[in-house]
Formats: structure tokens, C-alpha cells, sequence
């Protein structure tokens, strides 16, 4: 790993040379410990994106805070229902945008509310559409200021569940990647990745650049903040689901005084951590890998997984032990190995029951069951599927 200092870092990596950026703010960078806005500090933020304007550069915010604002207007304390998480998002999403709008009122640009689910990014055409609105937004000059929308999306609160974001830093790769952004910025309450936590390990180092996928394995993410609902671990997730992207990504301390400073010049210090790309997926792959989240998991045995991973074949049926979970044709299952590991992502050919049905099954003991159903010989075509490589979790050269 690279823990060098900053000054270290390698010249080729230029962050002020983006011209797409997308900036994640955590709830502990936009709302204070005791819930209300940290303004001065989301203030000083704005103006540096109002910089990055003035040089021509396009921004797209993803912020988090709004249940944290709402939390503190309604005056709630002590652990929160569903229901009232969901309560205080609505109370403060408006709050959210009304400082936002206040803050960017004075250079007169607009900015405008995007409030997403993850049923935006599992079906298709949802997720074409919603590029186009933001293309369409940057280009009448507004500044998107994205979240997700947690009145609605129970599975995002609740914090588990296979179908959300789980937290805004995936959204914002999600969005950077969808975008075809330059460089995804998640400001946080610490000054970047470090081989452990710093808080419970006083050994730890902060790690300058991440330049491969096996250096996330060694890293230690246990913790997360008291605000949101992500920690390192969903920090390292989103890195890698932008770096499949071919994003460069930049973690830092929103804490500190002028944190987008590198953003604005080459000259300033870059006191995070940058994670380096590791390859581009087309628009439909990266959908597949990582958009959508996934409705179902399909369980392969030994055999399918070396197939998949070194043949590039397609995923039949008798290679299937197990089928989780109720989904339809055409969406986007988990494919996991007889160990819980999950080796890649693809889309189904057939609905939970029809699969469930033919799982293990020979091709010519499938064609004495064919109905109308069944026309496909593939539970997923090679072409529906992202295989992620078999010594780490990046993903594998045949998903171009």
C-alpha cells in the first residue's frame, strides 16, 4: 500500500484537471452533533463549488442530512421508529434545500432537488431517463443536490436488505459513474482511508493512493459515525464501484478549511486518500454491477464458478444448487459460490419460480419440461452477466 505523504503522490494524479465532479457530503460534514445545520462549514463548501464553476467545471451534489435536520426540528430523541426516520426525512429534506438555495442564491444558480430510490436504478428505463434529466440540469446550469428519497425507500433506513444504497457514498458512485463524471469527492469526518481504524488503533496509517483492488483486502472498516448510517466499509465499496466506472475517487475530511482546494489548483496539498480506476464497464454492465442492487441470489456450484470466472460462459441451469428470493425476468440477481462469496452479477432469464424449477437440471431434462416459459437454454446469457475476477473483487476483463 501506498502511505506515503501526500507530496508523494504520483504526478499523474491531477485533480484539478476534472471537469465532471460529483461531491458526497456525510451528515456529520452537513448537520452538527446535536442535529442543527452546519452552516459555516456547508457554506464554505458551496463556495468552493461555486468556484469549481467559475472554472468552467460541472458539479453534482449528493448530500446526506436530511433525517438528522428533521430529527432536530421535530425535537425527537433516543433511537427513532421507521416510521419516524421517515418522518424526519420529510421534515428535512425542505429544510436541506432551503439552505442549499440560500447558499447558492447570490452567484444566482439554482440549484434542484433529485430524490432517488433504488427502484430508479432497477429498472432500465428509469435509470436512462434520470440521465437525462441530470444532463439536462447541468446544461441550463442548476446544480443537482441528490439524496435518497428515505420517505419512501423503507430498505435504505432499515439498513439491510439487498435492494438500497444502504448508504449515500454508493449512490454517489452510482450517480458519478451513471453521469460519466471525471471525479467522485466523498467529504467525511475523517482525513481519508487507513490500514485500520484509527479510533480503536493507534498503529493505523493513512494510505495516500489506492492503486489496485487487493489493497482493500487488508483494510480494517470496522465503525461508523453517529449521524449516518455508513462507515469506512461503505466508503471503500463506493471507491470500488466508481473505480469499476473508470472515476478516479477522492476521500477526505470535509472537516477541514477548503477541503475541494485540490480540486482548484494543482499547486494545493491532497491530505486524502485517492483511489486510482481500475477499468470501464460499458453504461449496461455497470448498471449490472452495481446500479440496481439485485432482487435475488442464484447459488453455483464448484464446476459453474470456474466456468464463469475462466470460460466465460453462460450461467445454465444445471450449474445452480440454489435459488433465494422472489424476482422476474430480466432482473438482476447475485450469483454467489456454496461458500456465501459472491462471484459476479447478472440478469435473470427466467422469474424465481420458473428457475427454481429447472435448477440442476440437464439441458435435455429441461426440454422434457419446456412449456412456453422456458425458451432459453441460459438461466443468464454471458452477455447479461459481470464476473468479478476470482483473486479479488475486482471485475473481469471480459465485462468491457
Amino acid at each position: 500500500m501506498h502511505t506515503s505523504s501526500s507530496g508523494q503522490l504520483n504526478s499523474q494524479i491531477v485533480l484539478n484537471q476534472a471537469q465532471r465532479v460529483v461531491v458526497k457530503l456525510g451528515s456529520q460534514i452537513v448537520v452538527e452533533e446535536k442535529g442543527q445545520l452546519a452552516f459555516e462549514r456547508l457554506q464554505g463548501i458551496v463556495r468552493q463549488c461555486i468556484a469549481l464553476r467559475q472554472q468552467g467545471k460541472e458539479v453534482i451534489i449528493v448530500s446526506s442530512g436530511a433525517v438528522g435536520l428533521g430529527r432536530q426540528r421535530l425535537n425527537l430523541a433516543g433511537a427513532l421508529s421507521l416510521n419516524e426516520k421517515q418522518a424526519c426525512a420529510a421534515v428535512g429534506q425542505s429544510l436541506l434545500m432551503e439552505a442549499y438555495q440560500s447558499l447558492f442564491a447570490p452567484q444566482k444558480i439554482v440549484p434542484a432537488q433529485v430524490l432517488l430510490t433504488a427502484l430508479d436504478f432497477s429498472n432500465r428505463q428509469h435509470y436512462l431517463t434520470l440521465r437525462q434529466t441530470l444532463e439536462t440540469l447541468l446544461k441550463l446550469g442548476s446544480v443537482p443536490i441528490i439524496n435518497e428519497n428515505d420517505v419512501t425507500s423503507v430498505v435504505e433506513l432499515q439498513e439491510h436488505g439487498t435492494r438500497g444504497f444502504s448508504d449515500n457514498d454508493k449512490l454517489s458512485a452510482i450517480v458519478a459513474g451513471k453521469l460519466d463524471a471525471d471525479l467522485l469527492v466523498i467529504l467525511t469526518n475523517v482525513e481519508g482511508i487507513y490500514t485500520d481504524n484509527p479510533a480503536s488503533n493507534p498503529d493505523a496509517v493513512k494510505i495516500s493512493v489506492i492503486e489496485s483492488w487487493q489493497e482493500f483486502q487488508s483494510i480494517g472498516t470496522a465503525g461508523r459515525s453517529s449521524l449516518g448510517r455508513g462507515g469506512m466499509a461503505t466508503k471503500l465499496e463506493a471507491a470500488k464501484v466508481a473505480s469499476s466506472s473508470g472515476l478516479l475517487t477522492y476521500i477526505a475530511s470535509g472537516l477541514q478549511t477548503n477541503p475541494l482546494q485540490p480540486l482548484l489548483s494543482a499547486d494545493a496539498e491532497i491530505t486524502g486518500t485517492v483511489v486510482l480506476p481500475q477499468m470501464h464497464l460499458s453504461g449496461r454492465k455497470r448498471w449490472i454491477a452495481s446500479a440496481s442492487g439485485y432482487y435475488g441470489v442464484v447459488v453455483v456450484n464448484e464446476g459453474a464458478v470456474l466456468a464463469l470466472q475462466f470460460a466465460r460462459a453462460s450461467l445454465l441451469p444445471v450449474g445452480i444448487v440454489a435459488v433465494e428470493g422472489e424476482f422476474s425476468a430480466r432482473q438482476v440477481l447475485s450469483i454467489q459460490n456454496e461458500y456465501g462469496q459472491e462471484i459476479g452479477r447478472g440478469l435473470s432469464a427466467y422469474d424465481s419460480t420458473t428457475l427454481r424449477t429447472i435448477k440442476g437440471l440437464r439441458k435435455e431434462d429441461i426440454i422434457v419440461l419446456r412449456d412456453a416459459s422456458m425458451t432459453r437454454e441460459e438461466a443468464i446469457h454471458r452477455d447479461d452477466l459481470v464476473i468479478f475476477e476470482p483473486s479479488n473483487d475486482s471485475l473481469s476483463s471480459d465485462n468491457e
